[in-house]
């Protein structure tokens, strides 16, 4: 029975925040365009023109390979940070919601990974697509991202924190090489997020918990990625992060990361999902008509494109098999109908 109420409870979430969507839209207070310097004439227009802005606009601004060097010289080796700077992005600051983001042939860093990144740097709300005219590594869009976001928002992000931001997406980066970028985005995203949580700050304890993150996604780290993202972890610590303002993003990632394993046909344990999810799909659809303004036709036929929407579907479909689980049990038989007509 006890099972049963904690299903029931989180279905009942999940239908409160549905009767709150529509007056909770996330509204933009500006927006502002970022374009890798080293972009020719050609690849320049067809970026703009994937962007819908004209060479004209005044909220563009141009990102080098000097600024992107400023935050990962000493974190990732040259052969990923390169000589130039080809990405690009659009952002827009919201005033709630989370962290949503689009990458359109960002081929090294996946959307999950920059919005949990942008945590760290200290964003709390915004609508990113970080894109460019052919398959390149991205590293330099989180720079990018960032100068956008400080020139759209007006608010200054703090020096330690986007550099550490950028450490985090290099680590995350370097892990997914060996285990997947899902589950080294799930790893990092959430034991970052148990960290600023529970306020934990001894490497003993920070440790147990990556250890224990790294179980729930079936994966066995080694020494040194453990030792890894604790360094990490603790320089997270240090900077005493709000987890009211970060876990509408971290969640977010979470249930993306692991409904996409669920689909994939991984053994994640999804035990709270339905928590996260509630959160998730009604910020989710905000960015999805956000995501839809941008045509990927428009860069190539086969551009390749992650989002941190992607998972809603899947998120659906495991509700759906919990929603199936409480039926079966003989009870709250209307309200898991509606439970489901509210995934139509």
């Amino acid at each position: 029975m006890k099972k049963y109420n904690k299903i029931f409870s989180a279905v009942m979430s999940l239908l409160i925040m549905f009767s709150m969507y529509g007056s909770a839209k996330a509204d933009s207070t500006g927006e502002v365009i970022t374009i890798g310097a080293n972009l020719n004439a050609n690849q320049k227009k067809e970026i703009l023109n994937y962007f819908g802005v004209s060479a004209d606009n005044p909220d563009i601004i141009y990102v080098n390979n000097q600024q992107e060097r400023k935050y990962l010289s000493g974190i990732a080796p040259d052969r990923q940070i390169g000589n130039v700077t080809m990405s690009s992005s659009y952002v827009v600051p919201t005033t709630d919601g989370g962290i949503n983001v689009k990458t359109s042939n960002i081929t090294w860093v996946t959307s999950s990974m920059i919005a949990s990144t942008l945590s760290t740097a200290g964003v709390e709300n915004a609508n990113v697509v970080a894109a460019a005219p052919f398959p390149v590594s991205g590293t330099g869009a989180l720079t990018g991202i960032t100068m956008a976001f400080e020139k759209s928002s007006g608010e200054k992000l703090t020096e330690e924190k986007k550099k550490l931001a950028n450490q985090e997406l290099v680590t995350t980066g370097n892990i997914a090489e060996e285990v997947g970028n899902d589950k080294a985005s799930g790893i990092i995203n959430d034991a970052k997020k148990d960290v600023i949580k529970d306020n934990l700050t001894s490497e003993k304890d920070i440790e147990k918990k990556v250890e224990e993150i790294a179980n729930n996604y079936n994966v066995n780290l080694s020494t040194g990625n453990i030792n890894i993202i604790v360094n990490l972890l603790k320089d997270v610590s240090a900077q005493n992060y709000d987890y009211n303002e970060v876990k509408d993003t971290l969640n977010n990632v979470s249930a993306n990361v692991r409904s996409s394993l669920k689909n994939a046909g991984e053994n994640i344990n999804v035990d709270g999902i339905i928590e996260k999810a509630s959160s998730f799909l009604r910020n989710n659809k905000d960015a999805n008509e956000f995501f839809n303004k941008f045509d990927e036709s428009k860069l190539s036929k086969d551009a390749i494109v992650s989002t941190t929407t992607s998972g809603i579907e899947n998120v659906q479909k495991i509700a759906g098999d919990v929603g199936q689980q409480v039926e079966q049990s003989g009870f709250f038989d209307k309200i898991i109908n509606f439970f489901k007509s509210l995934f139509n």
